[in-house]
């Protein structure tokens, strides 16, 4: 609209009237037509004609301004269209140029790669003729030593051996080729048996001077002739034989021993670990003399190791090597002498040696292992890497180039392995790295005297090859070597289930032996038969085996403490085991006698017994974890922990409650106040074995496992059985109390409540029965209070004095009481009340306090006697329990009490 004048102002509007964003009609008639409007309002008239007039001019103007605005448009839109054809064509023209460029750039592409692929394979002949021109010049130098030593001329070679390591060197490999092709030849010609026994003899005489002078530098500690000794006798046979050498003559093999046998080594070093079959003693620290020995086998291989990577060119095959000596030999020798003796002596010492044995070789692994990711993989790849490098510089690294090794297999694999991940090319990727990383045969001789030097620092390795400091914490070379050695040491034991077998055989006669007191107790209180028999079968058992005390570090006490778990709730009328309230201490003051019921005896359930069986188990645990291997750990804990639970229930818990519910039978005599302090060990245990369990077996099994749901299950019914048992026993005592006070009571004679005048003992120290029995009651609240926790303590003693009431309901229904027996009853219902206030209940408070209203029934005038039923506390009882009491007065016949209240 850049063309065009705003039209609003040929219309009286204001500028930019008709561009607003939004158009109202209405507004614009009022506009137009305001002049109008207001010449109407001031002659108070309206006239038509003004405003058609006014319309007529606008519409008129809004006619040619459409017709203005659609020529524009018009006029827009073919210079819209001329432009978009000139575009278009542009573009077709534009595309056509790409696409003659683009075909002109592939077939230069073409014919550069076919230029390349001309290269290349001029390349690759010229290589084969160079190679097949060195091997002609290989085979005509062989040929001309080989027809030398057939005339017995060996001066060339004389000559190459004055020529320093190289020429050494180029002997040995000409050596090792000849004996190659005499040992291949098919032909018997004299001539050629002749220059058979010649190579022969030239070869066993330059092995023999080569060892001898290795030999003589190894015996002087000079390295470098070492190292060219070693190299040289590489390149003739492989170095089987300096690595012999160097082995056999190790100081390590000839001084281990130092100048006694291995038997008085390890009858010695034996004697020292005191306790090692006693059950009750802590697990000795492990052998002091194969300590010492895997103390000096650590410094070996670091000292060696520093020797080894200067001198040989497999540096991790000799250390392979002398690892498999030291393992297969001294270490495996002097262990099964070690082992044989502990067998002989008990399965205790035999399983604790071997367990503390199995950690400390672990340990020297693992420290070999550490030593080996840290320094000598790392050195070897440098090694590897450089000898890569300097394949075309024969003299940089005194080796032939074509010497190929696992460990440069290995080494190549990392290299493989570590470019995929960067997005290079397994084949040409840590290559060029090495390439640009050794600039010339200077830089290459630093960086190998340094990887060669016995670097310890993993980090300085690193940092020669490009590795990651995080690449040096991966697994070393010799890893999974040192692996087998353990475990060949260790296999014959420990596989088929050998370690696990007699494992479980300890275990069963430990726990026998830790309950021989028990057994024995039980058997001389019972004199039974069975109880003989069972004792001389454990006395027969516990003569030549232990039981271990003390677990590893691996349980850290955990299953000796007393913890807070729980087995079982507890409903109303029933007991509850395993609560943390539910064992009390012994409150202060109390009598010796009291005091006593607390304790533990032998015969029946102890905690220290108890926790003796838990030690044992958990020791044999600490074992198990050290010994089995990972996939079967939590197997072997499940077998062990299902045979301490079936133990612990059925030869020690469950025969020392049913002992104590068979003593709760006889009602003879008073029944055992010592229930309590059974109840309350039972409490104990239950809660020790919670403890144990959390903190000793499931960190090894785990939480998601059928393992572990079978182990729950079985310790769940372990202690339920027991939670049944223990509400079994608390109500069998319940029952005994009531027929023991029905005892007590029965006791009571027809003139108790019919004394004589100056019968002043009886007023004031009241009747024998209810001395006794309220000395009974206070027995059995100490009792209860120090071993029971506060829930139980009141369902037994509310239960205890519950009986009481209602006994001595009935009771005083019995006896005729005189006025002057009234006294005593009263005196009698005094000290049963004050006995159960100690109790602290209220409803038995409530119920003996109207006990005591009930006897001043017989002490109250016959006038008296109305109100005292109508208006106390009495009133709430029925009229025939009243009346049976009334009837019990001595006066109730001659006071017209019968006739009163019949």
């Amino acid at each position: 609209m850049s063309g065009f004048s705003d039209p609003s102002r040929a219309f009286g509007l204001p500028e930019g009237y008709f561009a607003q964003a939004k158009f109202i009609p209405e507004e614009l008639v009022e506009e137009i037509s305001r002049v109008d409007l207001e010449f109407a309002k001031k002659n108070s008239t309206f006239e038509s004609k003004p405003f058609v007039r006014t319309f007529e001019r606008v519409l008129e103007k809004l006619l040619a301004t459409q017709e203005g605005l659609e020529s524009s448009i018009a006029q827009l839109e073919r210079s819209t269209k001329t432009y978009a054809e000139d575009h278009r064509k542009k573009m077709t023209r534009l595309k056509q140029t790409f696409a003659t460029v683009g075909s002109s750039f592939e077939k230069l592409e073409t014919q550069i790669s076919e230029v390349g692929s001309n290269t290349i394979r001029i390349g690759e002949q010229l290589d084969t003729v160079a190679k097949e021109k060195d091997r002609a010049e290989s085979i005509r130098e062989l040929v001309g030593f080989y027809a030398d030593l057939n005339e017995g001329n060996a001066s060339r070679l004389d000559e190459l051996l004055d020529g320093g390591s190289e020429g050494m060197i180029k002997v040995a490999h000409t050596l090792r080729r000849l004996n190659t092709i005499v040992a291949d030849n098919q032909y018997s010609a004299p001539t050629d048996a002749n220059t058979k026994r010649q190579i022969e003899m030239y070869s066993e005489n330059f092995e023999k001077v080569m060892l001898d002078s290795f030999e003589a530098a190894y015996r002087d500690n000079d390295v470098h002739n070492m190292s060219v000794s070693a190299r040289t006798l590489d390149s003739f046979n492989g170095g089987v034989s300096v690595a012999k050498a160097y082995i056999n003559q190790h100081p390590f093999f000839l001084s281990s021993m130092i100048s006694q046998s291995q038997d008085s080594i390890a009858e010695a070093s034996y004697q020292s670990m005191e306790g090692i079959s006693d059950i009750r003693h802590t697990p000795p620290a492990p052998d002091r003399w194969l300590a010492q020995l895997f103390s000096d086998t650590r410094a070996v291989m670091l000292k060696d190791w520093a020797v080894i990577s200067k001198v040989f060119l497999r540096p991790i095959d000799l250390m392979q090597q002398l690892l498999k000596r030291v393992f297969e030999q001294t270490i495996q020798s002097y262990l099964e002498t070690l082992l044989n003796r502990a067998e002989r002596q008990s399965k205790l010492a035999f399983l604790r040696v071997l367990s503390s044995s199995h950690m400390e070789t672990r340990k020297l692994v693992e420290d070999l292992q550490r030593f080996d990711a840290e320094t000598v993989t790392p050195a070897v790849m440098v090694l590897e890497s450089a000898r890569r490098a300097g394949n075309a510089r024969q003299g940089l690294l005194d080796i032939p180039g074509d010497t190929q090794t696992s460990s440069a297999q290995f080494s190549r694999s990392r290299y493989k392995q570590k470019s995929v991940r960067k997005g290079k090319s397994p084949d040409h990727g840590a290559i060029d790295d090495e390439d640009e990383d050794i600039d010339d045969e200077a830089a290459a001789r630093d960086r190998l005297g340094e990887a060669r030097s016995g670097v310890s620092s993993a980090v300085a390795i690193a940092a020669l090859i490009g590795r990651s400091e995080g690449d040096n914490a991966g697994v070393g070379l010799l890893h999974g070597f040192l692996n087998r050695c353990c475990d060949d040491l260790f296999e014959s034991y420990i596989a088929g289930g050998n370690y696990m077998n007699t494992e479980q055989m300890h275990l069963k006669d430990a726990i026998r032996q830790t309950l021989v007191p028990f057994v024995r107790a039980r058997t001389e209180r019972q004199g039974s038969g069975r109880g003989n028999a069972l004792l001389g079968i454990l006395s027969s058992v516990t003569g030549n085996t232990g039981a271990g005390v003390n677990s590893s570090t691996i349980i850290s006490g955990g299953s000796v403490s007393q913890g807070n778990g729980a087995a079982g709730n507890s409903g109303n009328g029933t007991l509850s085991v395993g609560k943390s309230g539910a064992v009390a201490s012994a409150p202060g003051g109390k009598d010796s006698s009291v005091g006593r019921q607390g304790e533990e005896f032998e015969g029946t359930l102890t905690t220290g017994t108890a926790r003796m069986l838990l030690q044992v188990h958990a020791e044999a645990i600490a074992r198990a974890v050290e010994l089995e291997n990972e996939s079967q750990v939590a197997e072997s804990v499940s077998s062990l922990t299902n045979q301490l639970l079936t133990s612990l229930g059925e030869e020690y818990v469950f025969p020392a409650l049913e002992d104590m519910m068979e003593g709760l039978q006889d009602t003879r005599q008073e029944p055992d106040l010592r229930t309590f302090a059974v109840i309350r060990t039972a409490n104990i245990v239950v809660r020790l074995v919670q403890t144990h369990f959390q903190k000793a077996i499931v960190p090894f099994v785990g939480t998601g496992s059928y393992i572990y749901r079978d182990i729950v299950a079985e310790k769940n019914k372990l202690m339920s059985r027991i939670e049944i048992s223990l509400n079994l026993i608390s109500n069998k005592f319940i029952g005994a109390c009531t027929q023991w006070l029905a005892s007590l009571l029965s006791k009571q004679r027809k003139n108790d409540f019919r004394p004589a005048e100056d019968d002043f003992a009886a007023f004031e120290m009241g009747t024998q029965p209810c001395r006794q029995s309220t000395d009974f009651l206070r027995r059995i609240e100490q009792a209860c209070r120090q071993s029971m926790g506060a829930e139980n303590q009141d369902r037994i003693l509310n239960d205890v004095g519950d009986v009481l009431y209602r006994m001595l309901m009935e009771h005083l229904r019995r006896y005729v009481v005189s006025v002057a027996g009234g006294l005593v009853l009263v005196k009698d219902i005094s000290k049963y009340r004050e006995t159960i206030n100690s109790f602290g209940l209220p409803m038995l408070n409530e119920k003996f306090s109207l006990l005591q209203d009930i006897s001043n029934i017989f002490l109250v005038q016959p006038s008296a006697l109305k109100s005292l039923l109508d208006e106390g506390p009495l009133s709430r009882l029925d009229r025939a329990t009243l009346q049976g009491f009334i009837q019990m007065r001595e006066d109730c016949r001659s006071s017209n009490l019968v006739k009163q209240f019949l």
